[in-house]
């Protein structure tokens, strides 16, 4: 009588915990179901096999059924698997004796447990781990196939701590794994920043401190509602392991493999790309969220507790300048006050380094958040895990906003223009210009600014649409395409790019169907689609076969365009950003220059951005650099800028120096000369470089995008013609070079750069003598003075050919003997130094009368340290010294 007693009432208890949890489940379903506007929320699977479940999830009575086994010497090793289908009352009316009928009965999907375990029912497929579901693994095919259901139980054995037993969920293509936390008994204890003595862990067998998945842990916890746990990665593990002696340690839960197609319970990402190699980041562009709520975000795991110390990130990205993006919170539910360690931050770029436009956390009510492009990062950031548990991250919806404003056709310019037709002669001046439609509009500085977008979406509808570029008299037109669609089947619609500073007007012509999108498939920007005009006007012209059915599906073309001032900001190179060239004799004489990346061009680069300036004297002139403004340029650790006499210097480590920003002075065949970046300050400042040769001023922004625009600077030039360098070839039979003393710079990072080359052609057969003289007391590397033989190439500068000597200013003073087959020499010069190179270069060539096949040695070759400077060839004696001397005394006589 007792023991009825107590099961009726553990069966009374039990329905009551079954009726409470799904009054429990339903509430949250309705809630789910039934508001559009939810903050936070929690979904989970339903698990509920049916009314009449009253002992637990499988056993509906622990008595009154026949028992599946035939006899107790066979009962703990053979089992029926079919479902048993009789209740109590039915067994009693057919007169079964009283030992078949003391086993439990079971639920549909349910199998006894056996001889050992008479008074219980677990799932079918599972009937051996009754008394001890530890080390188990659950296949959510097998299960199906035995229990017709994808759902179970896992309770775990009472275990005496130390101890160990995990689980793997396998589920089938299309699910994910779903996990309910109930219950936990003596499983470790929470001290404020992780568990300690005993855990439970979802998403993997890894015991090490600094593990970051879904981690439960506790003394006497009861979930209600239950801690819940998602995972999208497949075959997921759930580890329960006690670090401690414990009397009882235990934990209840729920399993479920659920279709990731389910839309209310469990979520999966759409319309993104996971970004390889990383644990949670996503991509996200305009291009795949079109429609209605196509691309949705979620923190990992979602409606499931995240896991700890996770930083997740999303890179949303739009195409056109027009668009922006709406991020609506569907659910948000963080652990309250502790913002500084849970939190979502939205940033106007790629990375966290740029500006932070929102910050979210706890369970603040963030409906809607709309933001420009081109580029968003949306930073999930999860701190430790926090008790109790009734947290699940967020979710939400991104829309793409296109924009796009008619504006008015600004009033007609009187200007004189080509005829838009490409294929006819060149403009008659009886021609009339044509007339504007709508669509037309004349773009100036006046009207749109040195710099900006265009779009002809912006525009009133017209078949025939052109976009007239006008710079002044000075000024290139540069235009960059970005986006265009054309629809019309056989070349209906068609792009033209029209130059009517040319004869072949034609730049580009695009039929239709033709398409071309700013960025790819991943998001990623392509290079841009790039044309300069000879003159001071641009066209282009939109024609179209007619209005579209759909605004949405209009014809379009848009891009952005620069009016470029040659004659101040040098010349723009062709198919190149931001290139340009300063010449000598057809640039003025000064000028300054600044930093690229604000112009609107610039506004689909994304990575590297190289942009230089080349300055190119004249043979007779020099051209003086100086960097007059730096800023923006210390963040980068990586880099160290160190100044000495022979230039600044880039010290980078085992880091390549372009993935550095930095600004760096290069000559023509890119060697660097000066480099600045990392710690340098703005005191340091001025830096220049006078030159005697072509030389680069190279800005390098390793990350570049139009959000993050690279360091700032400003920068002066000036041509001096003063002749150094000038006269390059000499026949006469004697002469001199001479330096001149150049006033030293009141800056202290003030450099001098030669690389001054002069040929010596004596034409006939004679002895040329060359003497070198210096006062200064200066090391091979800050300046020297080199004799080659004469290469006859096209290029000058490839006119040095093997070296014969080389003088150093410390060397103060030598003569040089040549062989009489040397009719031609090439003498260098080259320079990197603080102070101005001072020397004297003095040669002489006399008739041969002895012709000497080797070189002569001068007679110092001994450096006044001791060391031979250069080698000589191993043809020269010294004991030809007395007859060399005897030789050059009778030629002078004669």
């Amino acid at each position: 009588m007792l023991d009825e007693m107590v099961e009726k009432k553990k069966a009374s208890g039990s329905q009551k915990i079954c009726h409470r949890l799904a009054l429990v489940i339903v509430f949250h379903l309705l809630v789910l179901l039934l508001l559009d506007d939810v903050t936070c929320q929690l979904a989970w699977s339903p698990i509920q096999v049916d009314s009449e479940s009253t002992v637990d999830l499988w056993t509906r009575k622990s008595v009154g059924c026949a028992c599946s086994y035939k006899d107790s010497s066979n009962s703990g090793s053979e089992h029926e698997h079919d479902h048993v289908k009789h209740d109590n009352a039915s067994l009693q009316h057919n007169g079964h004796h009283k030992h078949h009928l003391n086993c439990a009965c079971c639920v549909k999907g349910g199998c006894q447990c056996g001889e050992h375990t008479p008074n219980r029912c677990t799932q079918c497929g599972l009937e051996n781990h009754c008394l001890n579901m530890c080390n188990v693994t659950l296949d959510s095919k097998i299960l199906q196939g035995s229990s017709g259901q994808t759902f179970g139980q896992i309770r775990s054995p009472i275990l005496q701590g130390p101890a160990l037993c995990y689980y793997v969920l396998r589920p089938a293509p299309g699910q994910r794994v779903e996990l309910q936390v109930y219950r936990l008994i003596q499983v470790g204890k929470f001290d404020g920043k992780k568990c300690e003595g005993g855990y439970l862990r979802f998403g993997g067998l890894d015991e090490k401190d600094d593990f970051n998945n879904a981690e439960l842990c506790g003394v006497n916890e009861r979930y209600s509602p239950p801690a819940v746990l998602f995972s999208d990665d497949g075959i997921t593990t759930l580890l329960f392991r006690i670090t401690e002696k414990t009397i009882r340690s235990q934990f209840l839960a729920y399993f479920s493999f659920t279709s990731l197609s389910n839309p209310i319970v469990g979520f999966h990402p759409k319309g993104g790309q996971k970004v390889t190699s990383t644990d949670c980041d996503w991509s996200y562009n305009d291009y795949s969220c079109r429609t209605p709520s196509s691309c949705v975000i979620a923190s990992p795991g979602f409606p499931g507790i995240y896991g700890k110390n996770k930083i997740c990130r999303y890179h949303i990205t739009t195409s056109s300048v027009h668009t922006k993006v709406k991020i609506t919170f569907n659910s948000l539910l963080l652990p309250q006050e502790h913002c500084s360690t849970h939190y979502i931050a939205i940033y106007e770029g790629l990375t966290p380094g740029t500006e932070r436009l929102a910050t979210i956390c706890g369970q603040e009510k963030k409906e809607e958040l709309i933001f420009s492009g081109p580029n968003l990062l949306l930073e999930f950031n999860a701190g430790y895990q926090v008790p109790p548990f009734d947290y699940n991250g967020f979710s939400a919806t991104l829309t793409f906003i296109e924009g796009i404003t008619t504006t008015l056709t600004p009033p007609t310019m009187s200007f004189d223009i080509e005829p838009i037709h490409p294929h006819e002669p060149p403009n008659d001046l009886a021609t009339p210009p044509p007339k504007f439609t709508p669509c037309d509009q004349v773009i100036s500085e006046q009207y749109g600014g040195r710099s900006g977008h265009f779009d002809s979406r912006t525009r009133s509808y017209a078949n025939s649409c052109r976009l007239i570029f006008k710079g002044k008299a000075n000024e290139v037109v540069h235009i960059s395409l970005f986006n265009y669609r054309l629809k019309s089947p056989s070349c209906r619609s068609v792009i033209e790019i029209i130059d009517p500073n040319t004869r072949k007007k034609t730049v580009l012509k695009l039929c239709s169907p033709v398409t071309r999108k700013a960025r790819n498939e991943m998001g990623s920007f392509i290079p841009p689609q790039t044309f300069i005009s000879t003159g001071n006007q641009m066209i282009i012209v939109l024609r179209r076969a007619g209005p579209p059915h759909d605004t949405n599906d209009i014809e379009f073309v848009d891009g952005a365009f620069l009016f470029h001032n040659e004659e101040q900001s040098g010349t723009l190179q062709p198919y190149s950003l931001c290139d340009m060239h300063h010449y000598g004799l057809s640039s003025p004489e000064s000028g300054s220059v600044e930093g690229p990346g604000t112009e609107h061009l610039f506004w689909n680069i994304e990575g590297s951005l190289n942009c230089s300036h080349y300055f190119i004297p004249a043979a007779n002139q020099s051209v003086t650099v100086t960097i007059d403004m730096l800023d923006r340029l210390g963040t980068d650790n990586d880099c160290e800028t160190v100044c000495g006499d022979g230039g600044c210097q880039c010290l980078t480590g085992l880091n390549s120096i372009e993935n550095i920003d930095h600004l760096m002075m290069m000559t023509e065949d890119n060697q660097p000369i000066n480099c600045l970046c990392g710690n340098f300050r703005p005191e340091w400042l001025p830096v220049s470089l006078r030159s005697w040769s072509p030389i680069k001023l190279v800005y390098s922004i390793a990350r570049y995008s139009w959000n993050t625009k690279g360091f700032t600077y400003q920068a002066s030039y000036n041509f001096i013609t003063d002749g150094m360098c000038g006269a390059r070839t000499f026949t006469i039979h004697s002469g001199e070079l001479h330096s001149r003393n150049f006033s030293q710079a009141f800056s202290l990072n003030s450099f001098f750069h030669q690389q001054c080359l002069w040929i010596l052609d004596s034409n006939t057969e004679r002895s040329l003598m060359i003497e070198v003289i210096s006062n200064q007391s200066r090391s091979c590397t800050a300046w020297n003075i080199s004799l080659h033989e004469y290469t006859p190439i096209e290029d000058e500068k490839m006119h040095a050919g093997m070296l014969i000597h080389q003088f150093c200013p410390r060397d103060k003073h030598k003569q040089f003997t040549l062989p009489w087959n040397l009719k031609t020499i090439v003498i260098k010069i080259q320079a990197m130094t603080r102070q101005a190179p001072l020397y004297t270069v003095r040669w002489k060539s006399q008739i041969v009368r002895q012709k000497i096949q080797s070189l002569t040695p001068a007679p110092n070759v001994i450096s006044n340290h001791g060391s031979t400077i250069f080698p000589l060839s191993s043809s020269c004696h010294y004991s030809l010294m007395g007859i060399l001397i005897l030789s050059s005394i009778l030629l002078s006589i004669s």
